[in-house]
Formats: structure tokens, sequence, C-alpha cells
């Protein structure tokens, strides 16, 4: 019997001896009862738990590639979440060992820049993330996030200019709008949620004068609205401060600033902006300021029942006196108009220049975005608009210009020239004409088209252009476009500028000579836009007939304006310029303007093809289906005349 249990105990101390060390069996699972417990711990948030149950796991067994490297991503962070920074570390290793694209994601580089702050120092760890956001081989989600965290660092320390510039630095990095409004987000929670205590902190080391740049925009935005927040009878001088970064910052998007300030002007109040309106209402061009007065009346009207408070006032420029009625008007800061150059000549020699925004109804202006700006199409925009829309819209690449020897017609031509060079097409000629010698327009024509006196006309070469740019009256072309066809050039384009859009009148234009005549205006009647369409609704409810371009002009100002508010004074031009170059409004009835950042404007035209009955928008593949089908015409046309030419010269 003592022998027999010697003999148990004997094999019981063998197996225990066997089983001491670790068994290694490659094809055996690994232990699914500690694997399981483990991923449970892992799935509560259970960290501690967690990180026992994976330390042991991987210390015990060997695992499968993938379960290896999920074991040592959730030892890192389970570690790092309890502030076991060593072993944090030397799982991230293991687990970028095992899987070298785990360095290309930023929960890796978060734990470890955790790991280098607390094991080594805090400058090691800002440089860590300074040292990403600057790395373009680094993917730009994490120097994103790595921004992010050290802005968030610096804040956490007071340090608020380096955490400014840290946000302007990827700001400047970043590749696309999208990338850039997601920073114009962080930015704004991250000064919002800050106390009005430490914004006033912030405020001593951060820049007033960049308030309209990324992210002091943001800062200040916060700031001013903690002030209002905590005492609302500020609202007086902090809301030119808020309407200035609102509508002036430079952001991808600033409709989260709009609609804030928005919600303000509903709660506390919005003064009325005042607009004021220089029409000629009397003796000569009347007719044409009541059009401009019709249409701001419609738009006066739609504003005020759609509840947005705004007052124009109009005055008479025929008026004897009405520069000293200009100048009563102390809370006017906008004004609209003239339309007389000679008009705008006495507001600067009063000096009304400098005391409030002129949005003019001029073609042109000295010092247009210093003294004055322009509401109103240019002879660059008529130009720029008939050559994009021939160049691109028909693939007309070579042009001649035939100009009246006056300054409009020098200025023009000179215009196209430069558009010309621009686009990369060619002027391939360019003459003049007196606008009072009729008899020698055949001549000059003739010339422009390389016929000379002893060509047949009907033999004429082609003269190496395929549209004419004619800057003139339309009552003047008309006496000159049908000499080109007496030329046999009837498949030339005619580019005419809005004096033959303002000149059309059906019943008295010979259609047969301007069927491929384009010409360019800022109204189009066939308009299918929602405010062009409520213009027109709008006048013809009202009994006030018709609408076209000047009706639609004093209908956009007064709606445009109005969205201005106030403006600052003339002389700080930039100022003017930023709140020009950045509005937001799109809500146009006529062709939409725009302004740069130098205060110059543009406007992009509607071009019209002259139909028999009105004026129609210009189709380019009819118009070249027509030129097409006229230069077949004349092809066979020279080929039956050459032709008989061969027969009579035959013996």
């Amino acid at each position: 019997m003592y022998q027999t249990r010697l003999i148990i105990y004997a094999l019981v101390l063998f197996l225990l001896a066997g089983c001491a060390g670790k068994r290694v069996i490659p094809d055996d699972p690994p232990r699914p009862d500690l694997q399981h417990r483990a991923a449970q711990a892992w799935d509560r948030g259970e960290h501690i738990h967690a990180q026992d149950m994976y330390t042991r796991l991987l210390d015990k067994f060997e695992l499968e590639k993938e379960k290896e490297v999920q074991a040592w991503k959730r030892l890192a962070i389970s570690a790092g979440k309890n502030r076991d920074y060593r072993t944090c570390l030397q799982s991230l290793q293991n687990w970028a060992r095992l899987d070298p694209a785990a360095e290309n994601t930023w929960q890796w580089h978060h734990y470890h820049s955790l790991a280098i702050r607390n094991l080594e120092s805090e400058q090691h760890y800002v440089r860590y993330l300074d040292r990403l956001i600057w790395d373009e081989d680094v993917f730009f989600d994490i120097r994103l996030n790595a921004a992010r965290k050290l802005t968030e660092h610096h804040l956490d320390s007071r340090r608020y200019q380096e955490a400014a510039q840290t946000l302007t630095n990827i700001y400047g990095l970043a590749f696309t709008d999208e990338q850039r409004a997601g920073l114009e987000k962080f930015g704004a929670r991250l000064f919002l949620n800050m106390e009005l205590q430490e914004l006033r902190d912030a405020a001593s080391f951060l820049d007033h004068e960049k308030k309209l740049f990324f992210p002091y925009n943001l800062f200040w935005w916060a700031y001013h609205n903690q002030r209002l927040q905590e005492d609302t009878d500020r609202w007086q001088s902090i809301r030119p401060v808020l309407q200035e970064i609102a509508r002036e910052s430079q952001l991808v998007d600033r409709r989260a600033l709009t609609e804030d300030l928005d919600r303000w002007e509903k709660k506390l109040g919005k003064p009325s902006p005042e607009i004021a309106l220089l029409l000629p209402l009397s003796h000569q061009y009347s007719n044409v300021g009541w059009k401009v007065m019709r249409g701001a009346g419609l738009a006066h009207w739609d504003l005020l029942t759609s509840g947005t408070e705004v007052r124009v006032n109009t005055i008479n420029t025929n008026n004897p006196g009405w520069l000293d009625e200009l100048k009563q008007m102390d809370n006017v800061s906008l004004a609209g108009g003239p339309l007389s150059r000679q008009d705008w000549d006495s507001i600067r020699e009063a000096g009304l220049h400098e005391e409030m925004v002129f949005l003019t109804f001029l073609p042109s202006m000295e010092k247009e975005g210093s003294q004055g700006w322009r509401f109103f199409p240019s002879a660059r925009d008529q130009v720029r608009s008939l050559l994009q829309f021939s160049t691109k819209g028909m693939n007309i690449r070579n042009y001649a210009v035939l100009y009246p020897e006056e300054d409009f017609g020098r200025a023009y031509a000179e215009t196209f020239w430069e558009e010309a060079r621009g686009k990369d097409v060619q002027v391939k000629g360019m003459m003049s004409y007196p606008t009072d010698d009729h008899a020698g327009w055949n001549r000059i024509v003739s010339s422009l088209l390389g016929t000379s006196a002893s060509t047949s006309r009907y033999l004429s070469p082609d003269p190496g252009f395929d549209a004419v740019f004619i800057p003139d009256t339309l009552g003047r072309a008309q006496g000159l476009v049908p000499r080109f066809f007496y030329f046999n050039a009837e498949h030339l384009v005619f580019l005419g500028p809005m004096l033959w859009y303002q000149g059309y009148e059906p019943e008295t234009l010979e259609q047969q000579f301007f069927t491929l005549a384009l010409s360019t205006g800022a109204w189009d009647s066939h308009s299918r836009l929602e405010p062009a369409m409520e213009l027109i609704t709008g006048l013809r409810d009202t009994l006030q007939g018709e609408a076209d371009f000047w009706v639609a002009l004093g209908y956009d100002f007064v709606r445009f304006a109005s969205r201005l508010g106030d403006m600052p004074l003339p002389g700080d031009n930039e100022k003017v310029n930023r709140i020009l170059s950045h509005n937001r409004f799109n809500s146009w009835s006529m062709a939409p303007i725009s302004w740069d950042s130098y205060g110059k404007a543009s406007q992009d035209l509607f071009v019209f093809q002259m139909d028999s009955h009105q004026l129609q928008p210009a189709d380019p593949e009819s118009l070249q289906w027509m030129i097409e089908s006229r230069k077949q015409r004349r092809a066979m046309w020279l080929e039956r005349i050459r032709g008989q030419q061969r027969q009579e010269q035959e013996p």
C-alpha cells in the first residue's frame, strides 16, 4: 500500500513538472477563455481589467498575427487610459512592429505623444506634435488632430499666442475648403466653451487688428459674445464689431456667425439702415430715373412686407440744391447713383464722397475702389462677356475690330485688344472709320477684308477672321454691316456693345444683315431665375408695366444695399472693399455683380442675338449651324463663278 502511494505521488509530481512551463503547440488555438474575458473587459470599457487580461494573454500564449496585433493595440490603449505609460509605450512599439500601418493612425500617435509627455517632458510632447503638423509624409487627418491637441494644450497652459499660431499654421497647410471649414468649427467650439475671464486674459495677448483672420475672428467673436451675454446693455457698442466679423471675416463658412448675429438682432433689435438714391426725376433722363425708382420702390415694399426695416431716401439730381439735401442726411452711409458723370464730379468737388460710400450707376470712374464704387456694367464687362461666349461657345479664335474715330470707340477697341490677348485669341485686323464720312466706309470695309480694288467683290479672299467687333451705336452699325455682305462676307459674326442691346428695335432692323449679330445686356426678360420672376410678377400685379434693365437696377440695388447695413467711411476703403468682395448676396434679378479685393466691380452679362421679333439669349449651336451653312453657300457660289470664268477663258 505504501509503495502504491509512492508511485501515485511520483506520477503526480511528474505531471506537475511537465505543466510548469509554457506549452507551445503551433496548431493549438489561443486560450479561448482568457481571450473572451479580455474582449469583454475591453467592450465594457473596464481598462484596468482589460490591461491585466491582455498582459496575461500575450505573456502565456502565442497568437495568430491578427489576434496578436489586436491584443497589443488594446493593451497599449488600456495602459494609456490607466496612465501606465511605460507599458503603453512598449505596447505601441510592438503594435507598430507587427503592423506598420498603425503609425498611419491618429490613435497610435495620440497615445505615443501622451507616453512621451509623461515619460520624458512637456517640451518633448510639444515638439512631437509640432513635427507631426509640418510632416508632409503624414496623412493630413493626423496632422489636423495633432494641431487640435497642441492648440488645446497651449490654451490649457495659457499660451494663447502659441495656440492661435498653431491654428494659423494648420489652416494655411489645409488642402481643401472642407478641411478649413472643419478647423473653423473646431476653433469656434474651442473659444465659445471658454469662460469670460479666460477670454479676457487671452484678449490681452491676441491682436484685435487681426479680428477678420482665422482664428482671431473666432476668438474675438466668442469674446464679444460672452461680454454681451454678461451685459446686454453693451449691444450698441458691440453690434458693429460682431457685424464686421460676421460679414467680412476670411472664413470658408460664415453662416454660423451671421445666424448668431441674426439671433442677437431679433432679441436686442437692429437699427434700420438708411439708403440714399440719387436719380434724375425731372427734365433730362427723367424717364430712366423713374424706371430705376420703380424697381427700387418695389424692392422697398417687398423688404418691408417681409419684416426688413430699411429707409430709402430719394433725391432728384435735376433739382437745384440737391447736394445740400444730400449733405443733411447724417444717418446715410451708402448711396446709389448718380447716373450722370457731371453729378458725380459735383459730389467729389463737394467732398461728399469722403462722407458716405457711393455705388454709382456709371460704366467707369477714376479711382474706383478708393473714392467710389461701381454698380453698373463697364466696357470691359461687355467685351469680356462677348469674348467668353464666342470663344468658349462658338470656338472663334480670330477677330477684327472696326471702331469709330471717337474717344468711345478707341477706348472700346483698346479694351477688346487687351481682353483678347488675355484669352489667347488673335485680333487679325483693326481699323477705324470717320463717323461722318459714310462714302468712305466701303473702302475701309474692303481694306479690312483684304479685298483689293482690282478684285471682284464676289471673289474676295477669306479675311482670316470669323468675327468683327464694332463698338458703336446700332444706328451706325446698320450702315456698316451691309457693306460686309456687299463683299460676300456674310458668314462673319458681328459683335456689338450694350448700345446695340439698348437701341434694338426689330421693326427698324434689316434682319438679314443681323442674324449673326450678338450684343450684351444686364437684363434678360426670358430669365426663369426666381428674383427676376418676382420682379416681373410684382410689376404686373401692381400695374407698373414691364421690367427692363433700369427697373432691375433699382430693384437689385435696394435689396443689395439693405443687406450691407451701415458702411464704414470711404476713407477706410480697404474695409469697404472687404465688405463688397465678401458679400454673399445671391438674389440678383439682373446679371450678377461681384467685386474683387481692390473694390473693382465686374458684371457677368448676358449675350443676346438679334431675333426678328425680340432679343433672344444667344444659342451657340444654332449660330454655328448658320455660320457653316453660309460658308458652304459662299464656297458653292465662288466655285460657280470661277467655273464660269474658266469657261469664258477657254478658246
